[in-house]
């Protein structure tokens, strides 16, 4: 069995005044006192209002360092620059959202999940038996089926039927994996929502193993006004898929490749 000792939380976060200090208490309610150590991350991507802010104020109590972009570079880049920082500074990471409808309970089931089976990611999952959505309309939900169902056609991935969902727990040593192969600096090179799938897709090219858990999804404490661009994420997605649908080596090419670039 693999020991977590530390996990590294990272919360990509643009004009979340409204829903961050809920997120920050939470997450310090709940993972104070775990078996692991813990330490939460914060992206400013370049906010305009006090997220950066209400950051500093919950760093005064709880282990949190804040890292800012001076512009708004999309979630994506707020993605990448948490994972890079993060792989470095725990066993785990966990990505989630930071208007607070990620749950952080769900953390201590992500950490036994890596501890326990033979994956480097776990995905908590909309499409799970369990899993409840509150507060999302029904076009959303229908959307969100509809591409499931595309995705899993397109790039099946073993074990996975949530594509797009940022909330996730990722071996660091699958993220190094990844930076050998991509490099540290493209992780993530999508800039919006897209950028979720696009790393799954990595994943999926260099051979991760990966498991899903189901969980409540709770759209309805979320304060902030959503920031998605439906249509436009669309396009990106058939975009993505086409550029990783071939990408599909087997674990032991997996391996080849990431002692390849090692040796460059």
């Amino acid at each position: 069995m693999k020991r977590i000792a530390s996990v590294a939380i990272v919360l990509p976060a643009f004009n979340e005044e409204k829903d961050l200090p809920a997120l920050l208490a939470r997450i310090k309610e709940t993972l104070s006192g775990q078996d692991f150590r813990y330490e939460v991350i914060v992206v400013d991507d370049g906010s305009k209002d006090r997220t950066a802010e209400i950051a500093k104020e919950g760093a005064k109590d709880m282990p949190l360092t804040l890292i800012q972009h001076e512009a708004n570079k999309g979630l994506g880049m707020g993605i990448q620059t948490g994972l890079s920082a993060a792989m470095k500074v725990a066993d785990a990471v966990v990505v989630m959202d930071s208007d607070n409808t990620h749950d952080p309970i769900y953390v201590m089931e992500m950490v036994r999940e890596l501890e326990t089976k033979d994956v480097q990611l776990v995905i908590a999952s909309r499409y799970q038996t369990g899993s409840v959505i509150v507060g999302l309309s029904a076009f959303r939900k229908g959307l969100s089926l509809g591409c499931f169902l595309l995705m899993k056609t397109l790039v099946p991935f073993n074990n996975v039927r949530d594509y797009s969902t940022g909330f996730r727990a990722y071996d660091s040593g699958l993220l190094k994996r990844m930076a050998t192969v991509y490099g540290e600096d493209k992780l993530v090179e999508e800039s919006g929502f897209v950028c979720m799938l696009e790393v799954l897709l990595k994943l999926r090219a260099i051979g991760a193993k990966a498991t899903e858990i189901p969980y409540t999804l709770r759209y309805d404490l979320k304060a902030g006004v959503s920031k998605l661009r439906i249509w436009r994420t669309l396009k990106r997605y058939l975009i993505v898929v086409n550029r990783y649908r071939s990408k599909r080596p087997d674990a032991a090419t997996a391996v080849a490749m990431t002692a390849k670039q090692a040796g460059a």
